[in-house]
């Protein structure tokens, strides 16, 4: 199961790999295009805060010996792909640690079955919060676009949040957002009314699995849910879609759990050679 949601992720992507070109530290040697290497510690290229899975790590004896590599330092990886890596050779010392999770849901065929798959609490509270947003929005319409000028509307709308979730959105962190939009698969999912965007959703989806890779929305209306709502839709979409699983990926926020979320944990791995 969890594989599934490695292997369809945007994650182990070439394209995605090289978006993320813009934060290459210059002092810092590329090593093939996944991996980094410093003073023989071999890392991935991606800050972890910007990557939810990782691709599963293979090294050679002949390129180790080669690269003069005497560590690993690597983050976010499943289990299955950690115990693949530490059977590929025999290592002096080896720390594995529980870092991030991520959170996903297994879809069933139609809507009413997922409802009745959550607990009756949260399936009660689910629909209470969209009767509030339908009570308050009587116009408004759930769309999906590549248009860029809804990609900038989405931009704009994430400036807007509080906290650091508003200090994120940089000038660079935008241009890597766009590179990726640029490619296949991705696009802005969001809720429209009165020609404004109320919240949005940063999405790549496989043939298999519905990513949520970033939202935002407008905080003068959290008291009508519009960040619920939307996340409904997406889950309504997956399902429409035939996909078999939506990923909300790496966060421990409450919000993934009451729509029936279960935990992929992730795992950093320190190795000495």
């Amino acid at each position: 199961m969890v594989k599934d949601l490695v292997a369809n992720s945007p994650f182990i992507n070439i394209e995605f790999i090289e978006a993320g070109e813009i934060f290459h530290e210059s002092n810092i040697e590329k090593l093939f295009d996944y991996y980094k290497i410093d003073s023989g510690t071999v890392s991935f290229n991606l800050n972890r805060d910007f990557v939810d899975y990782r691709i599963t790590p293979f090294f050679s004896t002949e390129q180790i010996n080669e690269l003069n590599i005497n560590s690993f330092d690597l983050d976010s990886l499943s289990y299955f792909q950690v115990g693949e890596f530490l059977n590929q050779h025999s290592f002096s010392s080896i720390k594995i640690e529980k870092s991030d999770i991520s959170v996903y849901l297994q879809l069933p065929d139609n809507y009413d079955s997922y409802l009745k798959s959550l607990t009756k609490k949260n399936r009660h509270e689910i629909k209470r919060k969209k009767r509030i947003f339908e009570d308050k929005f009587d116009d408004f319409s759930y769309e999906q676009s590549k248009d860029d000028s809804i990609f900038d509307e989405f931009i704009e709308l994430h400036r807007k949040s509080t906290g650091k979730k508003g200090d994120y959105m940089t000038v660079e962190i935008e241009k890597f957002y766009k590179a990726l939009f640029d490619e296949n698969k991705w696009a802005i999912h969001y809720l429209k009314h009165k020609d404004s965007m109320i919240a949005g959703a940063f999405v790549y989806e496989s043939e298999k699995v519905g990513y949520l890779y970033n939202s935002c929305r407008d905080h003068n209306l959290d008291e009508f849910n519009a960040g619920t709502y939307l996340n409904d839709q997406l889950l309504q979409n997956s399902i429409k879609k035939g996909k078999q699983y939506f990923d909300f990926l790496k966060g421990v926020e409450k919000y993934k759990f009451n729509f029936g979320g279960e935990v992929h944990q992730l795992y950093d791995l320190k190795i000495k050679v």
